[in-house]
């Protein structure tokens, strides 16, 4: 629960630096903000009321979807734009109907690491490394996640440990996003 909150309080802070000089990315922080602290109060108080457990899901999904809005906001396809809300959309009901986080995992990889890491380095070839990096650096959360490592029981478990590794991620996307907001304002000129 804690490293929940602590996770939307990063995200919610690089949301505020960024929401003037990148709408669309900073919807992607903002949804991340709203999906942890709704993780966190679920997580903290709410764990017998089983429909709040997918209010963080659905708010998750719509950052994966942000995510890939804003980094292929140049690209004019409607059809690329319109796979991705329907993909995110397909697992996520997915996930709500097995109540099982792994088709998000799923959505994650294939949005974040697919469309974006690979899809920047084949197709758009535009967006700042920094996203990338921040996106490679997510993974490590998989390595804690499968391997259980746990630090503390109850204070630093695996998803703990995610959580921080995720605030760095952002980190270091927000940097990307910083930079790539930079390069276009200078080409405008």
């Amino acid at each position: 629960m804690v490293s929940d909150l602590v996770l939307s309080l990063f995200a919610f802070f690089i949301f505020s630096q960024l929401r003037i000089i990148s709408r669309k990315w900073s919807l992607f922080f903002l949804f991340m903000g709203i999906s942890s602290f709704a993780g966190g109060i679920y997580h903290g108080f709410f764990e017998t009321v089983e429909l709040l457990r997918f209010l963080p899901w659905i708010l998750f999904s719509a950052a994966l979807v942000s995510a890939q809005l804003a980094a292929y906001q140049n690209v004019k396809s409607n059809l690329v734009k319109t796979i991705f809300t329907i993909k995110s959309a397909a697992l996520l009901i997915l996930s709500i109907q097995n109540v099982s986080f792994n088709f998000l995992v799923i959505d994650t990889i294939l949005s974040l690491f697919g469309f974006i890491v690979i899809g920047n380095f084949f197709f758009l070839k535009s967006l700042s490394k920094y996203i990338s990096y921040g996106i490679l650096i997510s993974f490590l959360s998989v390595f804690v996640v499968v391997f259980k490592i746990n630090i503390h029981p109850e204070f630093l478990t695996q998803n703990d440990i995610g959580h921080y590794i995720t605030i760095i991620t952002l980190f270091v996307m927000s940097k990307g996003v910083r930079e790539d907001a930079l390069n276009y304002r200078l080409e405008a000129v």
